[in-house]
């Protein structure tokens, strides 16, 4: 059986697991959630599990990754952010853009938790800004088009199509280069047409990014590149 932490939220309605390269395998439980039945759900994704945990097993970082960061560097946007941390008398903690590649992180910044939360909240508003308007850019050099898109943060998918054209993007692909971004808005725009991995759909994503095989195995390593502070959310 695989070694996991549990973890009770008051807001959680249901069981969920999430898998970090620090933490390893951790189960959400709902308060009041019945012990006993963990063991068989973790069983019950034992496949999912061993495929997220291979993708860690070569994951390293400094110890200063993981603190709270004091630059944020975004390959996908040619950007580099820097970072002031500044107390206040608020009980929360917030992040503003002071200037141009400055942001600051401001309210109870002892709470290192709800600091990186502050700063995972502005990458997925950096994100929708910056790589919504490349999703459509894509959309009109491509000719295919998709219903509506939204951006997340899965823990292991960059992005996914529905079978109703809807698009779900990821904000770390900030992290990789804006040829694997790329790559990936493209790549999903293809299931559009086909919503599988058949020889039409690497016919048509192949037509849109020759050499994509190798932009692949890059984005498999990608995974292991991101910082570490993101691995604490």
């Amino acid at each position: 059986m695989t070694h996991y932490s549990v973890k009770i939220s008051p807001r959680a309605k249901h069981v969920s697991l999430k898998i970090t390269p620090l933490d390893g395998l951790i189960v959400v439980v709902p308060k009041g959630f019945n012990h006993s039945l963990l063991d068989d759900l973790v069983a019950s994704r034992s496949d999912w599990i061993e495929k997220t945990l291979r993708r860690y097993e070569n994951y390293q970082y400094q110890k200063d990754d993981i603190c709270l960061p004091k630059q944020i560097s975004l390959p996908a946007l040619n950007e580099q952010w820097q970072i002031d941390y500044i107390a206040t008398a608020s009980t929360t903690v917030r992040v503003v853009e002071s200037r141009q590649f400055q942001l600051r992180v401001m309210g109870n910044i002892k709470d290192e938790n709800a600091c990186l939360k502050a700063l995972r909240r502005w990458l997925m508003r950096h994100a929708k800004q910056n790589i919504l308007p490349l999703l459509e850019l894509a959309s009109k050099e491509s000719g295919l088009n998709y219903s509506k898109v939204t951006v997340r943060g899965q823990r292991t998918r960059w992005g996914s199509c529905s079978s109703t054209g809807a698009i779900n993007l990821n904000y770390q692909l900030l992290f990789v280069s804006s040829a694997m971004m790329k790559y990936v808005l493209i790549h999903e725009l293809c299931h559009t047409v086909h919503l599988n991995h058949s020889k039409a759909f690497y016919h048509l994503l192949g037509s849109l990014v020759p050499g994509y095989k190798k932009v692949e195995l890059q984005l498999k390593q990608a995974w292991q590149s991101m910082p570490g502070w993101l691995q604490r959310l």
